[in-house]
């Protein structure tokens, strides 16, 4: 039972199974501008079921670091349960992704899972100029190296470029995601605008829905929804995702916030 802001994430990013059959292109460099978020970025949410606030997330930006003479962000989430959720249910979960800062894909993902009794962790490498990505502690080797579509992003970064897209009521745009062994194109709608209250105070905001295209790798029990800032951070302040158990929200309650990296195109 995923309680916190990364069942969202992956929910908003990850039910929208279609394979590896659409038409992907040909792979090109891309420069993609980023004037939304950057180092320093740090967003801490309450992770609520019902009326009860079971633990804690966070998501955050750093860097730039060095990848094999690339420059990275390095983006985190990370999700706590608070000691009286703990009690019966403990989480401890973290998410990790380094997201070139020129083209803004994927080159590295890591996740570990400590939920109750369940643990995983998983790691995925990006080789996106061969259209690539790797799966270092597969044991299946059929799933050790998969086909991504150019320029895919993995479940975390996908949130992070879906914030630097323009949002108008009314329009909506797609996002190539690799996760879990496979692809999926996805569509975000952008609906209206709302003013919403949340604990770290009031915002003009934008309400963004992921639309089903195909038949989901699982059963949508309910919607989603996403309200990020109406201005050029389009800063996450509220989500929510209906799951077999009930409602799960994840609300701002404190931020700081980051500077974008001025960078120039390479490919001019």
């Amino acid at each position: 039972m995923k309680f916190s802001i990364l069942i969202v994430l992956a929910m908003t990013f990850s039910c929208f199974a279609y394979g590896s059959t659409w038409d992907w292109g040909e792979y090109t460099r891309r420069y993609e501008e980023n004037t939304a978020w950057g180092p320093g970025e740090r967003l801490v949410f309450s992770v609520e079921y019902g009326i009860i606030k079971a633990g804690t997330a966070t998501l955050s930006v750093t860097g730039p670091v060095d990848h094999e003479g690339l420059l990275a962000y390095t983006i985190t989430a990370e999700a706590n349960s608070n000691p009286a959720f703990s009690s019966f249910f403990e989480v401890r979960d973290i998410n990790e992704a380094l997201l070139d800062i020129v083209q803004l894909h994927s080159l590295t993902y890591m996740k570990s899972i400590e939920e109750g009794d369940f643990t995983s962790r998983e790691e995925m490498y990006f080789d996106q100029e061969a259209g690539l990505a790797y799966y270092p502690e597969e044991e299946d080797p059929e799933l050790a190296e998969m086909p991504i579509p150019p320029h895919a992003l993995d479940v975390l970064s996908a949130f992070y470029y879906a914030r630097i897209q323009p949002l108008e009521p009314g329009g909506n745009f797609c996002i190539d995601v690799h996760v879990d062994n496979d692809n999926y194109p996805m569509e975000v709608r952008v609906l209206e605008r709302e003013r919403i209250r949340t604990r770290a105070g009031s915002f003009e905001c934008i309400q963004l829905q992921p639309v089903l295209r195909g038949d989901g790798i699982f059963k949508q029990q309910g919607e989603i929804f996403i309200w990020v800032t109406d201005d050029e951070r389009h800063m996450p302040v509220l989500m929510s995702a209906s799951i077999i158990i009930g409602e799960i929200t994840c609300m701002l309650e404190d931020y700081t916030a980051g500077t974008p990296l001025v960078v120039e195109n390479p490919f001019q």
